[in-house]
């Protein structure tokens, strides 16, 4: 008597459903946690059907584990029981038979709730899914290592950054891919990460070629079972951005000192002038320096510097035999390499100072005109750089006068992020452009694309009708690239023919073959000027974000290897940095 209580709270208290079926799949009884299951009374239960309370889909697994029970066998199975409310609960199942006198009188059924079991697995999986997402399309170089400093893995990545495929690295030690010079450090950091304390310091990293790669290194360690089993070795490529660091160091030197000498007090405004041009000799090479005054018909030297300039203080000339004269109705700088060439050698101005290059600025106090800033050398030299060119215009707002200070920032900002022909975005602007849509695009998970874009054949015009007329087409060619794009799209001059056109947001590779077709077909029309028409054509090289490249950098090398391709299969037409994806894009 006393076993059959036992029994019998056995089966009423046990935390899982208990369910007896007669032979024809019946229910015949069942515990309180049956009916908890499947949110029905236990009463409820009695004379129904199992199929009533199982999905479509397992019914015939659950038909053959009831066959096997009836036959005195045992099955074991996960399936769903289905709730009054609608909703499926995952359970795991044990079915056996149910003797009375030695035959089977029926099956037992024992159902045990498996929801936060499934739940544990799936938020396993996921968080498994998301890590290995993390490690392989981090946009940093992600190496794996081994306790002893031997790599296990590394991320797409770093494959990309160094040449190297994950075969040709598993086994080697790490510090092989890092710069003699730096090992010794990294060597300190990995036995730090080891010890569970994250390092970061810069160091070099060597491609497949032996290139060294400025990066910035990050240690931290790899935890399995509450244990350190190795460090993840993370590599932030910050090349571009040494290099940026270090030319921006320079030109802020530079930048610097023509500061210290135009915010000097206690002297004449003469004498900050003269200290500006000075420091432009020293800065440029030039042999001499002088600002000149508009005044009519002539022009008038208010400062000169240089050892035996022929330009003297004070001294007037006619406007008509003046090199100055040319930037009274022009914004931008005047740059002339050689005078020796037409149209200079036949300039009247030769005859005043035989100068063999020159650089003329206009200056401006107020909304006036006041006259030039010029630096000139006795022999030709070769073209400015931009950013001596940049430096020149600033000294030129420094030297227009003291009246303007108040307006030397938006001149400043002006200056540092558009390009003084055309009035396009210029390349620092651009660059921080792309930055912010890589950012965007990589939070929203879409493609963007870069295209680089070169005249055919400008240098003929150049060279034929000399560089105002050059000038002029590049202007003309500006302003049609701006009709032709979107509001959210930009054009930028990098110099010379050359613009660069970011499309933010595309679709595909086919939205920007569209946006070429359309910027072929604006140039198609000759440009006109001074009545004479020239023919203007365009080679395009198109790369696409991410699937070309993901940073900056790989972008613009893309890019720029597709114009060359399609420079030399014809020009006057645009081609993709990865032709077999852009066709595979089409046909999506």
């Amino acid at each position: 008597m006393q076993l059959r209580e036992i029994l019998t709270s056995l089966y009423e208290e046990t935390p899982d459903a208990v369910v007896l079926y007669d032979l024809h799949g019946c229910v015949v009884a069942a515990n309180e946690a049956a009916g908890v299951l499947v949110g029905a009374a236990r009463d409820d239960l009695a004379s129904s059907h199992y199929r009533e309370f199982v999905p479509e889909a397992d019914s015939e697994r659950i038909e053959l584990a009831m066959r096997t029970a009836t036959a005195g066998g045992t099955d074991h199975f996960e399936s769903c029981a289905r709730h009054r409310d609608g909703a499926a609960v995952p359970i795991e199942c044990y079915v056996f038979p149910a003797r009375l006198e030695g035959a089977v009188a029926g099956v037992f059924l024992q159902a045990h709730d498996i929801a936060a079991l499934k739940a544990a697995e799936e938020s396993l999986g996921a968080n498994q899914q998301r890590f290995r997402s993390l490690f392989e399309y981090h946009p940093d170089g992600i190496i794996e290592l081994k306790g002893n400093g031997t790599i296990s893995r590394v991320n797409v990545a770093f494959e990309g950054e160094t040449g190297f495929y994950t075969e040709k690295l598993v086994g080697r030690s790490w510090e092989d891919l890092i710069a003699p010079e730096c090992r010794r450090d990294a060597e300190a950091a990995f036995y730090a990460a080891m010890r569970g304390e994250a390092a970061e310091h810069d160091s070099l990293l060597l491609d497949r070629l032996g290139n060294r790669i400025d990066v910035q290194l990050k240690l931290v360690p790899l935890h399995t079972r509450d244990a350190i089993s190795g460090v993840y070795a993370i590599f932030k490529n910050v090349t571009a951005q040494r290099r940026a660091e270090r030319a921006i160091a320079t030109q802020s030197g530079r930048i610097s000192r023509l500061y210290l000498v135009a915010a000097a007090r206690g002297g004449a405004i003469d004498d900050q002038i003269d200290a500006a041009l000075m420091l432009g000799l020293e800065l440029f090479g030039f042999d001499a320096g002088y600002v000149a005054r508009f005044e009519g018909e002539r022009i008038v030297i208010r400062n000169s510097v240089g050892e035996g300039s022929p330009i003297t203080k004070g001294t007037g000339y006619p406007m008509a035999a003046s090199f100055s004269r040319h930037v009274f109705a022009r914004s931008e700088m005047l740059v002339v390499p050689d005078t020796g060439v037409e149209p200079w050698r036949s300039d009247p101005a030769r005859s005043m100072a035989p100068w063999g290059s020159l650089i003329a600025l206009r200056l401006s106090a107020g909304a006036r005109i006041f006259g030039a800033l010029v630096f000139a050398s006795w022999k030709p030299r070769e073209p400015i750089e931009q950013r001596d060119a940049d430096l020149i215009n600033l000294m030129g707002l420094f030297v227009s006068s003291a009246l303007e200070r108040s307006e030397h920032s938006q001149h400043i900002e002006q200056l540092a992020f558009t390009d003084s022909l055309t009035g396009l975005p210029n390349r620092v602007l651009f660059e921080d452009r792309i930055g912010n849509t890589i950012a965007t695009a990589r939070r929203y998970n879409r493609g963007f694309a870069v295209m680089y874009l070169d005249l055919d054949r400008f240098k003929a015009i150049n060279d034929g009708f000399g560089h105002h007329v050059g000038d002029e087409v590049l202007k003309a060619v500006a302003r049609r690239l701006r009709s032709t794009l979107r509001e959210s799209d930009t054009v930028a001059r990098f110099g010379g023919d050359e613009f660069v056109i970011l499309e933010p947001v595309v679709d595909g590779p086919s939205d920007s073959a569209d946006l070429a077709r359309k910027i072929s077909n604006a140039l198609q029309e000759p440009v006109l000027i001074n009545g004479v028409p020239h023919d203007v054509r365009a080679s395009i090289g198109i790369a696409m974000f991410p699937s070309d490249a993901a940073d900056v950098e790989g972008l613009m090398e893309a890019a720029d290897a597709a114009l060359y391709r399609a420079k030399r299969e014809g020009r006057n037409r645009w081609h993709f940095a990865d032709q077999e994806n852009a066709r595979a894009g089409f046909k999506r």
